[in-house]
Order: structure tokens, then C-alpha cells, then sequence
């Protein structure tokens, strides 16, 4: 057995499924190798596509990710998705190899450079006979650092004979970290001590699975819920549940965030979105509850901190502060809920549909009513997001992802496919403006080959959106931020997917019926009006 085979062979082994990728002179040996053993390869359009599929793919499964690249130019190509895997602390294994050992091959590049600047890992093949052994130190890295691993297997190894190939094992999960009784004293006397406490759930907690345990805490304290950005609806339809909090929070959850005395934060990283750059949790008292000791205080200072999985975290403090006999007031949680149950998102501002444009937030309401309940959301970066985020939801919060850890605009196509294999039962909506769909559209081809039930939502103003404001903030004229696209509705239609544009509220309309039963991608071009703010 060649090394080619037997990295194929253990790519089986460990039930790597989908692998994403291009395939080039350094893997396709293997590539081809892993399909005739029978394993799901998905040939992507890009390599940042293939990359950003399995960072998605990752996120929604909570495994490894798996995406293949040649060498050279196929690794370069990679640079965004593997930053935005490595901010979003993403497990994605990147199968490449270096070039021949030719000082003057053109497709040569410094690979331990590459991922450093990165910020991610690697590691490499060293003899045909340690292949399991570094494949696995690769994988173990993946998933005890939670981010990318480079992982190269040299072009000269490839027809190299592999004897015995020992049984490559899947990297075991750390143990859940529970902390004792005394590191919870000073937190929950702190707690214990609020009027008006509330408690706050980050992607650490959905990762936890820690919903029904902050819901009982919760109940003892008398407190609301809510939820940063990236564990969006983990509360829904949970009495008290205000939602996102920070900048994209509604009016009633602003209030109560304002009014509260203390944030009870189980795997949330506070950021300045959450935290409205610290103003909002500004003369608090702050709890911060996370497996890692570094995320600590990076973003907001806090009062208190404890090491601990969040879903543990929270059934001893709900135990404890039981067991104390402490019966809150539940007067104040009971006003908030008044005020969140009487809430209608649509009364919080004014429809600014056009002749031949739609309002974003009007869109994004309409939408939520008319796509299927149960469906996966990933989104793209732009301007859109302040309605996207807030209006449409998911009934699962690992259902929803954001391909912005690094802010970059293009990698919410490649995302929402990447979330579409990870949950084949449910249709993927992606969200995404005209400029990032523009960047890489040809993965729609993958999603149309691939037979994906998949709705792509273009938010297409003609512009840059975000950069139209801050131009005319700074007293510049925004028409500079005009772009000029080919149809989006033809450039959907060349690619082989089903597309319709939607210029007024009512248009939306027909768009039931076609998202029912998908057997491939439909595209929704919807018309904006680049001068309407929706950030104020």
C-alpha cells in the first residue's frame, strides 16, 4: 500500500464525510483513492469554498472538518476561510502536502508560515511509517487548541509503501470541567445578592448543551434570558426570553439589560457587540462561566469568573442557590416578560419600501413567516445583518452560524453549503448582500450538482451598504460606493439554479410555494434602497 492509499484508508476509517475540496497534484492521488473506497468527496469551485464548508459543516455537527487543497496557489487560496475558522475557534483539518523537493518549483510556499500567519496549526507527515501516529497528534490538535490544523503530507511521500497501517483513532473530547463548591462561592454570593439579575448564553453554551440547565437556573434566580449573536434563539419561545443582546437588541430587552444589576454570562466571550463596546454592562456586576481561563475579561471586565463547562456550571449553581431556600422576587421578571410578550418587531420602525425596492427589515419579517419553521440559517457579512439577525430565526440554535469571525464578506455561500450537508432534513436559508454573493457565486454550482435545499436571500442594494453611510459620514459623496453586478437573478439562472427577484413586499408572496420540497438552490434577488439606514 502506497502512503496515498493508506491516508485515503484512514480518512474512511475515521468516517470522514463529506470531504471538501480541489483536488491538484498534491491530493488528488488520495482524493481519487478515498472515492473509490466508497468516501463522500465534494468538489468545491474554490478552496476558500471547500475551507469554508467544513469550518460550516464543523460548527453544525460539532466534529472536525475536513477540506483538502494542492499546494502552493490551492493553499493561498485558503488564507480568509482558514482566518475565519480560526477566529470562529473552528475544528478543520486542511489536507495538503508541500511541493517536490525542488528549490526552484513555482508552486513553492513556506506551509508552517503560512498557517502561523493564519493562526492556525501544523503538522505534517514525517516517514510513510509515522502516518497514523502524526495524523492523529494532527487531529488531537484540532480539537483540544479548536482551531484549523495545516496538515501536510510531503508530495515526495506520496508513492511511498506503507507497511501495517496502525488504526488511526479519533481525538477523544477533554472531560467536562466541573467545578467544586468553594470555586462557586464568591460567584454565587455575588448572584444571590442581585435585584435583577439575568442570565446570558454564548455559542459556549449551545456547544454545552446547556439550554434546559440555564432555563432551571433561571427559573431560581427570577431572572430573563438572552443570547449573544452566536447562540441566537437558544431561548425562543422561553417566557422572558429577550433575545440578542447588545447592539442588535429590541427595545424591551435594551430596557431590561439597562435596568439589570447583574449578567450571568455562561460561555460568552462579551465582546463589543454584546456589550455595546462595555456601556451596557458598565456598573454591573458581571459573572463570566468558560471551559478556557484565557477568554476571561478579554472584552469587558468581570467581577467573577469561573472555569467550568457551562451546562455543568449551571446545575450546581441552580442545586446550590435551591438547596439555600432563596425565593426571589418575581416581580420584576414578570413586568419584563409583559413587556417582551407585547412586543411586535415590526411596530419599532417605519417601512421604508420603495417604488421598486423593499425595506430589509419588512423583508426580513416577511421571510420569517413564509420559509419553512424548521430550517438552518448561515449568514454572510453586510449591512443586512442588523435585520437578518434580529427578524429571522431558527428553531435550533445550532442551526445558525455566521461566516463573520473575521468580518470578511464572501464565505456565507460556501457556509450555508457546508450547513447543508451537516443537516441534510431541514432547508439551509443563507443570507447574504449583492457584494459577497458577487464574490464567489460559482459554489451555487455545487449546491446546484449537489441537489442542495438551499435558499440564497441576496440583499442586493447596488452597493457597498456599510461603507454608503460611513462614506456620507465623513462628508463624502456614497455614490462612490455603487457597484454596477450583472443581473443577479441571470448570473443565478447561468449556474443552473432557480431564481426570482423580488422588488415589492408583496412579491414575497410567491415565494411559498417554491421553497417547498427544494431539490436544489433557489435564489431570491431582493432590491434595496442603499440610502435607507437600518442601523440608527
Amino acid at each position: 500500500m502506497q502512503l496515498y492509499e493508506a491516508l485515503a484508508a484512514a480518512l474512511i476509517d475515521l468516517d470522514v464525510r463529506p470531504l471538501f475540496g480541489v483536488m491538484g497534484d498534491a491530493n488528488m492521488a488520495c482524493v481519487a483513492e478515498f472515492r473509490e473506497r466508497g468516501g463522500q468527496y465534494v468538489g468545491t469551485a474554490h478552496e476558500g469554498g471547500g475551507v469554508a464548508m467544513a469550518d460550516s459543516w464543523a460548527r453544525a455537527t460539532g466534529r472536525v472538518g475536513f477540506a483538502t487543497v494542492t499546494h502552493g496557489p490551492g493553499v493561498t487560496n485558503t488564507m480568509t476561510a482558514v482566518v475565519e475558522a480560526v477566529r470562529s475557534r473552528t475544528p478543520v483539518l486542511v489536507l495538503t502536502g508541500e511541493t517536490p523537493a525542488e528549490p526552484t518549483h513555482f508552486q513553492r510556499l513556506d506551509l508552517p508560515a503560512f498557517a502561523a500567519a493564519a493562526g492556525a496549526g501544523h503538522e505534517r507527515v514525517y516517514r510513510p511509517e509515522t502516518l497514523a501516529r502524526d495524523l492523529e497528534r494532527a487531529l488531537r490538535r484540532c480539537v483540544a487548541e479548536r482551531r484549523p490544523v495545516v496538515f501536510d503530507v510531503p508530495h515526495g511521500l506520496l508513492q511511498s509503501p506503507v507497511e501495517d497501517l496502525q488504526r488511526v483513532r479519533a481525538p477523544a473530547r477533554g472531560e467536562r470541567c466541573v467545578p467544586g463548591e468553594a470555586d462557586l462561592d464568591a460567584a454565587l454570593g455575588l448572584i444571590a445578592a442581585a435585584n435583577r439579575p439575568i442570565v446570558l448564553a454564548g455559542r459556549g453554551a449551545v456547544e454545552s448543551g446547556a439550554r434546559e440547565a440555564l432555563v432551571d437556573l433561571a427559573g431560581v434566580l427570577a431572572a430573563p434570558v438572552a443570547a449573544s449573536v452566536l447562540a441566537k434563539d437558544l431561548f425562543r419561545g422561553q417566557p422572558g426570553d429577550l433575545g440578542i443582546c447588545g447592539t442588535l437588541a429590541h427595545g424591551p430587552a435594551s430596557a431590561a439589560l439597562a435596568e439589570s444589576d447583574c449578567v450571568i454570562a455562561f460561555g460568552a466571550s462579551l465582546n463589543v457587540y454584546t456589550s455595546l463596546r462595555g456601556e451596557l454592562f458598565a456598573g454591573k456586576k458581571i459573572v463570566q462561566i468558560d471551559h478556557d481561563p484565557r477568554r476571561f475579561g478579554w472584552y469587558t471586565p468581570v467581577t467573577e469568573a469561573v472555569v467550568g463547562d457551562a451546562e455543568a456550571v449551571a446545575s450546581a449553581m441552580a442545586a446550590t442557590l435551591r438547596e439555600s431556600g432563596r425565593t426571589p422576587s418575581r416581580a420584576w421578571l414578570e413586568r419584563v416578560r409583559a413587556e417582551v410578550s407585547a412586543f411586535e418587531p415590526g411596530a419599532e420602525f417605519t417601512d421604508e419600501s420603495g417604488g421598486d425596492t423593499v425595506d430589509v427589515r419588512t423583508a426580513a419579517l416577511r421571510l420569517d413567516r413564509i420559509l419553512p419553521a424548521r430550517r438552518n440559517l448561515v449568514s454572510d457579512m453586510g449591512r443586512f445583518v442588523n435585520a437578518a439577525w434580529r427578524h429571522l430565526h431558527v428553531s435550533d440554535a445550532r442551526a445558525f452560524t455566521t461566516m463573520g469571525g473575521f468580518g470578511a464578506v464572501g464565505l456565507g455561500l460556501a457556509g450555508s453549503l457546508g450547513m447543508a450537508f451537516a443537516r441534510p432534513g431541514e432547508p439551509t436559508v443563507c443570507t447574504i448582500g449583492d457584494g459577497g454573493f458577487m464574490m464567489n457565486p460559482a459554489e451555487l454550482a455545487t449546491a446546484v450538482r449537489e441537489k442542495l435545499p438551499l435558499v440564497v436571500l441576496v440583499f442586493n442594494d447596488g452597493a457597498y451598504g456599510a461603507e454608503y453611510h460611513k462614506l456620507a459620514g465623513y462628508g463624502i459623496d456614497p455614490a462612490h460606493s455603487y457597484t454596477s453586478w450583472p443581473d443577479v437573478r441571470g448570473v443565478a439562472e447561468g449556474l443552473g439554479a432557480r431564481a426570482v427577484s423580488v422588488r415589492k413586499p408583496e412579491e414575497f408572496d410567491a415565494i411559498e410555494g417554491l421553497v417547498e420540497n427544494l431539490d436544489g438552490p433557489l435564489v431570491v434577488d431582493i432590491r434595496l434602497d442603499p440610502a435607507v439606514d437600518i442601523a440608527s
